[in-house]
């Protein structure tokens, strides 16, 4: 090399490495003006709320969800006021630390915002564990509702949810409609006669009954005990529950049942209820103590506005507490982590920490993350529609879980699946990736929401381990395939169909064929093969024979309690219970961070439209919109694929 060019050479090194330190002293200048905004933040977010306070839970206004809709659609059908279940167990743990968090007021409204019997015995848990965590203060909590159960219809669930609170209070005028549990069937089998039309379907095995509506007139023999044992169950474990929550015997409950509703007078006789009150007399009954009183004249005098009678202590929304809280973490986290924490960000992470002599602190950031499978189960690609709900994706979360498979800060993975099942093909495509997480070392939690069965259960099998709640829907381990033949319908109203085909069986899909022998034939042997898969992988999962795992299987659905009783279930409880196993599998510890995955963000717009929201009037505490989280893909409701697919 010539002395020019090694002079060329040596200039360009230098000014490469200056423009690099450039970069990086802005990027530290910046990290550390976002680091103090971040600080204020979080002391902000801590003063917007009173030394004093009870944490208002508007469970007749917020609809709880697993994950928010984020579709613009949500705001045009006024489907805006959404809560996510975990942020609603997370807030209530904040407020259980939190020595301004005084007491908690639950106001319980629709069964439908509710969720199912699994979601509402997690917030239940939740609710109890407020009263038992928040130590060396004196704390409260009440419910009201105005009426369990309007005009006699079943107030069953909103009920066992009110038994988490100390007391209980319902409008005069309500009543208490512990009316019991009934399932409800409808068959079409007759109508289908009538328009000719011919159901074909195949199922494994005798209580797969997704598609009983189309082939029966009726309740089968095994579909009806199925449904029997599961009503038992799951009435079973609500009596219990209100039970332990009153003080009353389960015996007394289950008398109640066979005579309600019952108008308040009985209620409070049966000590089923404190008494009545309307909404504004409960909140009453949360008064700000002495000491906060004389601290807030002391500060404010005369300008304080209080009446002489008015000691209702502040009231903060659930969804503005929630705000503050994320909010305030968010800060937290950031000033922990620190300057070259934030560094880590860029692309001079590395070497900011090896200048630094801090190069043995690569990788061991280190974490749990937490990804959500909410819908039926579909292969994939969906495109949002005006029309859709929340689905899952496969090919979509696919996508997702091998970014969590090349991360190397994430050490497990806790997968919380709400879903009745759906495309054999794409539950096999998520067991799989599912595994292949497990077989790079990273540990697989599957957390079950109100219903993990038939495809959901498929993707629960690859996990290292299974958490249910007691009242969670799962199993129906089987296989449903099928189609209605509509050709003689068609030809009743004069409407003929034809067609040209290549290939013996191209029609064998169509519902304007039937079906020929050999295509009978082949189909009942495809759906044997894709049965036996799915009880070869349970049977792995739970190391058991194949021919045990079958007599458990047949289609049959379980409650999380009897599913954890006969061996499908590892352990009861909610998500936080399968982030609390997927730490210990991965030996992390107990304050690792969690975090959700992929980073869920409410479009701009939708928030917007959220605040502009008209908002009922909650006096003293307010009321604000829900906090930011967002579906990331969406699809029509589950439903029966005439066409033919393989449904579990």
């Amino acid at each position: 090399m010539t002395s020019s060019r090694a002079s060329t050479w040596l200039s360009s090194i230098r000014k490469g490495v200056g423009t690099g330190l450039a970069f990086a002293g802005a990027g530290a200048l910046l990290s550390s003006a976002l680091l103090a905004a971040a600080r204020y933040r979080a002391s902000q977010a801590d003063a917007q709320l009173p030394n004093e306070f009870v944490l208002e839970v508007p469970l007749d206004r917020l609809r709880v969800v697993d994950v928010i809709n984020a579709s613009p659609l949500a705001v045009l059908t006024g489907d805006v006021n959404q809560v996510e279940l975990p942020q609603v167990v997370s807030a209530l743990r904040s407020a259980a630390k939190d020595e301004r968090c005084r007491g908690v007021v639950t106001y319980i409204g629709s069964r439908e915002h509710l969720g199912g019997l699994a979601s509402v015995q997690e917030l239940r848990d939740a609710i109890l564990s407020f009263r038992t965590a928040a130590t060396g203060r004196s704390v409260a909590t009440a419910a009201f509702a105005a009426s369990f159960g309007e005009a006699g219809s079943s107030g069953m669930v909103p009920y066992m949810l009110a038994t988490a609170c100390e007391k209980l209070y319902m409008q005069p005028s309500g009543m208490l409609g512990l009316t019991g549990l009934e399932s409800r069937g409808f068959f079409a089998r007759t109508l289908l006669d009538r328009l000719r039309a011919e159901p074909l379907i195949m199922a494994r095995e005798e209580y797969k009954s997704a598609a009983n509506f189309l082939k029966e007139r009726g309740f089968t023999e095994a579909q009806r005990a199925n449904v029997t044992n599961l009503l038992g169950d799951m009435a079973g474990q609500m009596v219990a529950a209100m039970g332990t929550g009153r003080g009353v015997e389960v015996e007394a409950v289950r008398k109640v049942m066979d005579e309600a509703p019952l108008l308040p007078a009985a209620a409070v006789a049966a000590k089923l209820l404190d008494g009545t009150k309307y909404k504004d007399e409960v909140q009453s009954l949360f008064r700000v103590s002495d000491r906060a009183l004389g601290e807030e004249k002391a500060r404010l005098g005369s300008k304080l506005k209080r009446r002489k009678d008015d000691v209702r202590m502040a009231r903060v929304p659930l969804d503005k507490y929630i705000r503050l809280m994320e909010l305030k973490k968010a800060a937290v986290a950031a000033s922990k982590e620190g300057l070259a924490g934030r560094l880590m960000r860029t692309p001079f992470h590395g070497l900011t920490l090896l200048l630094n002599g801090k190069g043995s602190e690569l990788g061991q950031r280190r974490k749990v993350a937490v990804v959500t499978a909410s819908g039926p189960i579909v292969q994939g690609p969906v495109r949002p529609g005006p029309s859709q709900g929340q689905v899952i994706d496969a090919n979509k979360l696919c996508r997702h879980l091998g970014a969590l498979l090349e991360d190397p800060e994430v050490t497990a993975v806790v997968v919380r699946v709400n879903s009745p099942g759906g495309s054999a093909l794409a539950s096999d495509t998520l067991h799989h990736e599912l595994m292949r997480l497990r077989a790079a070392g990273k540990p697989v939690v599957v957390s079950m929401g109100d219903v993990a069965a038939s495809g959901g259960y498929y993707l629960a099998a690859a996990a290292d381990r299974i958490v249910a709640q007691p009242g969670t829907l799962t199993g129906s381990i089987g296989v449903l395939f099928g189609k209605v033949n509509i050709s003689k319908t068609l030809e009743e109203v004069g409407v003929h169909s034809d067609a040209v085909a290549v290939g013996r069986n191209a029609d064998a899909l169509s519902p304007f064929t039937g079906l020929t022998d050999a295509q009978e034939a082949q189909l009942e042997a495809m759906i044997d093969r894709v049965y036996h898969d799915f009880l070869d992988k349970v049977s792995r999962s739970r190391g058991r024979p194949v021919a045990e795992i079958r007599q458990l299987a047949k289609g049959k659905v379980y409650t999380g309690r009897q599913a954890h009783d006969v061996g499908l279930v590892d352990e009861l409880g909610g998500l936080e219970t399968a982030v609390q196993c997927a730490k210990q599998l991965a030996g992390l510890p107990e304050d690792a961070e969690v975090v959700s995955y992929p980073p869920r963000r409410v479009p701009l717009l939708l928030q917007l439209l959220q605040r502009s929201m008209p908002q009922p009037d909650d006096g003293d505490g307010g009321s604000g919109p829900t906090a930011t989280a967002a579906a990331e893909a969406v699809l029509p409701a589950p439903g029966w694929d005439s066409l033919g697919a393989a449904w579990w």
